[in-house]
């Protein structure tokens, strides 16, 4: 049987269409499942306060939530991490983010980096990143530090905050672990990150996805699938309110 005659144009307009086609393709991304480390320490992923203080806040779908496993604990392999929590509708008109380096009993601690910023007081998932500054050092390897989210309902009385606290911890990946996230596309990552227990670097990359790609509907279904795999189901379907050059 006689081959067809392609010219060499066609085949490069062939070609040309091809890489065309695969540009326009949204990044997909498999459903991300979190599996993390046997560790816990105890925390406070739901916001707590006195009684009155949850006057500022509107309680649903959820009150304020720090983004973190049950077990109040993630790692990171940043050494400037970036932070999420839920921000429920409120009243309030300022909040508060603090860094400390502290034992797992809170009885030794310093503090690292705090700051106070305005809200807006829009719902949605909410996230700071530790600033690159010359006074801040690089989070240290292999230590614990808590942080927390404060929403200030009473300027004049901060025992009306509502917090919430989680803790955090620097690694470096083993050798295997880093050549194949060298290698890896950002989807990819997101999943070698999530099977080995990297929270904020699972959560963190897979936020900037979705900010590149909103229309990603993958990528959305794997945002879900990620809060769902820690519990944290009220909030699944909620926005990312904070622009996405963070």
């Amino acid at each position: 049987m006689r081959s067809p005659n392609y010219s060499v144009a066609t085949i490069r307009s062939v070609g040309l269409f091809l890489g065309l086609l695969m540009c326009s393709l949204p990044l997909v991304a498999m459903a991300t499942e979190f599996k993390p480390p046997r560790r816990g320490i105890p925390g406070r992923r739901e916001g707590g306060g006195t009684r009155d203080a949850f006057i500022c806040v509107e309680t649903k779908p959820a009150n304020l939530t720090a983004l973190m496993p049950q077990t109040n604990f993630g790692l990171t392999t940043a050494a400037y991490p970036r932070f999420f929590w839920y921000m429920p509708q409120t009243r309030a008109k300022f909040a508060a983010f603090s860094l400390y380096e502290s034992s797992e009993n809170q009885e030794d601690k310093s503090l690292v980096y705090t700051t106070t910023f305005s809200i807006s007081g829009t719902p949605g998932i909410a996230s700071l990143t530790l600033p690159h500054q010359a006074t801040l050092p690089p989070l240290a390897v292999g230590k614990d530090h808590r942080w927390s989210v404060a929403i200030i309902c009473n300027p004049n009385d901060r025992r009306r905050d509502v917090l919430v606290e989680g803790w955090v911890q620097r690694i470096t990946p083993d050798a295997a672990l880093s050549s194949k996230l060298a290698r890896a596309d950002a989807g990819d990552r997101i999943n070698l990150y999530a099977a080995n227990g990297i929270w904020f670097d699972t959560l963190t990359t897979l936020a900037d996805q979705r900010c590149a790609n909103p229309r990603d509907t993958a990528l959305t279904s794997s945002w879900t699938t990620l809060m769902k795999s820690v519990k944290l189901d009220k909030i699944a379907g909620e926005p990312l309110i904070q622009p996405c050059n963070q």
